[in-house]
């Protein structure tokens, strides 16, 4: 799996694991506890527990799912022409057995950052089901299954292979574009001021969000450590210490640039969302070079995170300033630096057997790998979403409230674009962060035709004053 290139045709399964296999999962799990403190510091909702619930009913719908069929999908013995594993035995390598749980902890996880707290607990279970049971386990076997035919296949003469190292491509690609193909579908939303928990963004959330980030950043570095299948098919070298110095090389990068901007170009760092946005630079730096962070050098590892940092920054801005709810960020540090990732090692790598004349074939052939994989991954997406939402069932109770609240006021302003927001932010727009009244952080901008006064507040959303405050609070 972590090889595609040289491998051992004697490989025997380990059954017992190692030490390496125990601290991936470890973290991982971390990873995920993590992944519900920055929801709850960053997603305004009106029922911190709906989060919660979701959150913990879907890492078990995960597991579930994954060992149901998921596991025999990706990884069994047999393979169908390279599309699809099959096993008639339970005799699974229990290393990749647990690596296969670990994508789909942070797979799922990665999408619920776009979804938690706006979906129906059915839509929750479905899109979790269908992408631990099927969607990455054949991303996991057309990539990383000895025999995958994205892993093992002949062009133009030449024999190429997909590099994804540490999920990329399976992982992170699948999770934010699913996750943003379904904030596209659930739209525009309106909040109640009043009607938001008093703990949601709240007065105590601004140093478990952080842990939450450090905790994901860990997760992230502990899941692309070498599996044992990897070392035995290798010669011998310190695989892992390498892994580990790249990682903390693109975190550094990451991180370090976007601050420099927000330093430079807006001279104001110290602040919540700022302070956030930063940590999600360097979570963009990492997943830009997990598909070869073992082969890259480190000249490499700062050119690719420098590159990720920048698009992270411009495009986390222009998404402020649109109407997708993508509180975290996601769009910018993961959907974005996963296409970087994706594309980079072909073009950087001499190893790998990427060298020589046969260059331009590889670049083609992880070219082709990442359109087919995004083409089908958006198809099934776009699919089930739409279907979902033709049944009634992809937004909550209150979400729908939310929404139909936003149409009604959408009515009364000029027309607006898909992804346009209601109201425009500038730079004297109140921030609303932990610690902050959320009514008092909001201030008269212009009155409506109904008579109500419209308010605008928020680090990246629209508000409303009138029978209750209204809000479209975004992070």
């Amino acid at each position: 799996m972590h090889l595609q290139y040289r491998r051992a045709q004697n490989h025997e399964k380990n059954m017992y694991g190692n030490p390496v296999t125990f601290i991936r999962l470890f973290c991982v799990l971390i990873a995920r506890g993590g992944f519900i403190l920055i929801h709850l510091g960053s997603v305004p909702t009106d029922n911190i527990y709906r989060v919660i619930f979701y959150n913990v009913f879907q890492i078990a719908n995960c597991i579930i799912s994954y060992i149901s069929f998921g596991l025999m999908a990706s990884f069994g013995d047999i393979s169908f022409g390279g599309w699809i594993g099959y096993s008639e035995y339970i005799n699974y390598d229990m290393d990749l057995a647990v690596f296969g749980f670990c994508c789909c902890l942070i797979g799922s996880a990665q999408i619920s950052t776009f979804l938690t707290g706006r979906v129906h607990l059915a839509t929750s279970i479905i899109v979790t089901t269908l992408y631990c049971i099927i969607i990455q386990p054949l991303l996991m076997h057309w990539i990383w299954h000895d025999e995958g035919w994205m892993n093992k296949s002949i062009l133009l003469e030449k024999r190429v292979s997909v590099k994804d190292y540490a999920g990329d491509l399976v992982v992170h690609l699948s999770s934010s574009l699913m996750g943003l193909i379904g904030i596209a579908f659930l739209g525009r939303r309106l909040l109640r001021v009043k009607d938001l928990d008093e703990r949601s963004i709240g007065a105590g959330q601004s140093g478990s969000t952080i842990i939450g980030y450090i905790l994901i950043i860990a997760g992230h570095i502990a899941f692309s450590l070498p599996t044992l299948k990897y070392e035995s098919e290798r010669a011998p070298n310190n695989y892992m210490n390498i892994i580990l110095v790249n990682n903390i090389i693109a975190l550094a990068a990451g991180i370090g640039l976007v601050s420099l901007f927000h330093l430079f170009i807006f001279r104001k760092v110290f602040s919540y969302w700022i302070v956030l946005r930063c940590l999600q630079g360097g979570i963009a730096g990492v997943i830009s070079i997990a598909a070869a962070v073992d082969a890259y050098s480190w000249i490499q590892c700062v050119a690719v995170a420098v590159v990720a940092a920048v698009l992270f920054f411009f495009l986390s801005i222009l998404i402020h300033n649109t109407a997708l709810e993508d509180y975290c960020n996601s769009t910018a540090s993961v959907f974005a630096s996963s296409i970087i990732g994706c594309m980079a090692p072909p073009i950087l790598l001499m190893t790998e057997n990427f060298g020589g004349r046969s260059k331009k074939i590889h670049v083609l052939w992880q070219f082709i790998c990442f359109l087919v994989a995004f083409s089908c991954i958006a198809l099934i997406a776009w699919l089930l979403f739409m279907l979902l939402s033709m049944c009634k069932l992809l937004r909550n109770k209150k979400e729908e409230e939310n929404h139909r609240r936003a149409l009604v006021i959408q009515k009364y302003l000029p027309k607006r674009g898909f992804v346009e927001r209601l109201f425009a932010i500038d730079s004297k727009t109140e921030h609303i962060a932990p610690g902050k009244d959320k009514v008092k952080s909001v201030r008269i901008d212009r009155t409506i035709e109904t008579g109500k006064d419209v308010e605008r507040r928020g680090t990246f959303g629209d508000s409303f004053s009138g029978e209750g405050s209204l809000s479209r609070s975004f992070s």
